[in-house]
């Protein structure tokens, strides 16, 4: 997955639902590689933004491209190649092992006949042993804890290998040793797969010293997308999330 010119565009995007705007006009450029911070207080779009790039949420109004390729011209199946929606996990959850929720995340690259190939299977040990469970591989993910089972649903996200990959609350479970191995795994997979990551996070702190850009959505709707380091001189963060 080390091709160039890794870009993706949101172009006058507007979100929401119909007769309720969220956000309007949303137009940013983003150049692989790059670990991105989506950062906004409760109820601003935050989610409704990483739906929406993901196909799961329909756009309002403009454009949503990847390598200049539009999104919705896309079937679901080439879509779940280009892009991933992480999202926290499902407290209901099917009774399934470990494994075999981390190999779903190659169903859009198997065969007809439903079976992992060779290269499959390492790509799955792999995305679970970078998030260090690889002890938790045979175990249901209904009996282990709420913070091994969403880095089980993280391992998944990075087993799809897409060159766009977006992550909501994927430390919410996560105690303090495990949110830094998280962002030390995200940022090592952001520079050797040349990928673009963008995560939705209220650790302002952990943010701030791992994204390289921020994301962030105002009280007002306005969008600022800059280096992090620029978000973090501006009075609206200082405001809100400087503690």
């Amino acid at each position: 997955m080390n091709q160039t010119n890794n870009t993706l565009k949101l172009q006058n995007l507007s979100i929401g639902h119909t007769g309720n705007v969220l956000i309007e006009n949303i137009s940013l450029q983003i150049q692989a590689p790059c670990l991105i911070g989506l950062i906004g207080n409760n109820g601003c779009g935050k989610t409704t933004l990483l739906k929406t790039i993901s196909g799961l949420q329909k756009r309002i109004t403009g454009n949503i491209s990847f390598k200049e390729q539009e999104i919705s011209a896309l079937s679901n199946k080439e879509v779940s190649k280009i892009i991933t929606f992480g999202f926290a996990f499902n407290s209901s959850a099917f009774p399934i092992s470990v494994y075999e929720l981390v190999s779903m995340g190659r169903y859009p690259y198997i065969n007809n006949m439903a079976t992992l190939s060779e290269a499959d299977h390492k790509i799955v040990v792999t995305a679970i042993d970078a998030l260090g469970i690889f002890y938790l591989k045979d175990k249901l993910i209904t009996a282990i804890s709420e913070g091994e089972r969403q880095k089980a649903y993280i391992a998944k996200a990075l087993a799809q290998q897409t060159p766009v990959l977006l992550l909501d609350e994927p430390t919410a479970f996560l105690d303090y040793t495990s949110k830094k191995q998280f962002f030390k795994t995200i940022k090592e997979n952001v520079a050797a797969q040349n990928v673009i990551t963008i995560v939705s996070s209220h650790d302002i702190d952990f943010l701030s010293r791992n994204a390289d850009y921020l994301i962030m959505i105002q009280d007002d709707k306005k969008v600022e997308f800059e280096k992090t380091e620029a978000i973090m001189t501006t009075n609206y963060f200082s405001t809100h999330f400087n503690y």
